[in-house]
């Protein structure tokens, strides 16, 4: 574990579980356990740190590094895949929302023409018609198969 001196903007506070109950107990400056946190800043995306309990008040200003410092690399590849899953999350609201999204207006348009339930049981029979087309060509082709290897066993 290194000491920093340097604070976190971006954090997540870790609950009491399994993960906080392994680390050692570690007291800051008021005395009082130290809590697990995680850094999403862009230079210490992902890392662990342990702080006062009272960081967001003004606590005593304690901080401990719990994790290593990741690799340029691991950096890069860690703030890419938060800006993806922040795009896929945008993209994922502006769809419930029902907004003009990559052509979400015309999906929109096709589903409120008020024939959804019609159109619904149309294609559900359809797919139940074709299951069980399906299940009696796999009848029929096990049927073949069995009278060939009987007819071959003769």
């Amino acid at each position: 574990m290194a000491i920093g001196s340097s604070s976190a903007s971006s954090f997540t506070q870790r609950r009491m579980n399994d993960e906080q109950c392994d680390t050692p107990h570690i007291l800051c400056h008021c005395g009082l356990r130290a809590t697990l946190q995680t850094s999403w800043t862009e230079s210490n995306p992902g890392r662990r740190f342990f702080s006062c309990p009272k960081y967001r008040q003004k606590g005593c200003g304690f901080f401990l590094w719990h994790d290593p410092e990741l690799s340029e690399r691991s950096k890069t590849i860690i703030n890419e895949l938060k800006m993806i899953n922040k795009k896929l999350k945008l993209e994922i609201n502006e769809l419930k929302k029902g907004t003009s999204y990559r052509g979400a207006s015309e999906y929109n348009d096709v589903l409120d023409d008020g024939n959804n339930n019609h159109v619904i049981m149309q294609l559900s029979d359809e797919i139940c018609s074709l299951n069980r087309k399906f299940r009696v060509a796999i009848i029929v082709v096990v049927c073949i198969l069995i009278v060939m290897m009987s007819m071959w066993l003769i």
